[in-house]
């Protein structure tokens, strides 16, 4: 998902060797509700898969990246960092696409209620080691995320797309 929304807000004039960083960004930002830290990720799954705990989170990274002069021209009008923050929150809505019966408590500390949308052919696979059932889990995710990838990149790609970014772009100019 995070390459998707990546694929939307990358800015064409952009080195490759930006683009790869963009890219790296967009497929970690969504991973970090999971990471592996103390009172973290699975270890704590009601404060990482907190919607209020990863906005404070996001409104920090935001700061941070902002504040610094080279990056903030880097990343332009914040269309990258939005959508950025976008990718990152994305976690939180597709973990509750999972059938492991858990959903995700979204809104702790408020409420101990859990947003549960599963979704019959994504299962839970046992992590680590690497095993059969963790290989489909993944399969099945790469098959089910890759229309969204494909349909991103064909609408970048499309002539209505370039039209409007380019308005969009004269616009701001005037």
């Amino acid at each position: 998902m995070g390459i998707a929304i990546g694929i939307f807000c990358v800015p064409q004039r952009t080195s490759a060797r930006w683009k790869v960083g963009y890219f790296a960004a967009f497929v970690v930002l969504p991973n970090i509700p999971d990471l592996p830290f103390p009172h973290w990720g699975h270890d704590r799954y009601d404060i990482s898969h907190s919607l209020f705990v990863n906005l404070i989170l996001c409104l920090v990274m935001v700061a941070l990246l902002g504040w610094h002069p080279s990056i903030r021209h880097s990343i332009g009008d914040g269309k990258v960092l939005g959508s950025g923050v976008a990718a990152w929150l994305s976690h939180l809505l597709l973990d509750s696409f999972y059938n492991h019966g858990r959903g995700v408590a979204i809104f702790w500390p408020l409420s101990d209620a859990h947003l549960a949308l599963p979704i019959p052919w994504f299962s839970v696979a046992p992590f680590p080691p690497l095993r059969l059932a963790l290989l489909q889990e993944c399969a099945i995710e790469f098959a089910s995320y890759l229309p969204l990838v494909l349909l991103a990149y064909s609408l970048r790609r499309s002539e209505l797309f370039q039209r409007a970014a380019y308005s969009a772009s004269e616009q701001r100019h005037d």
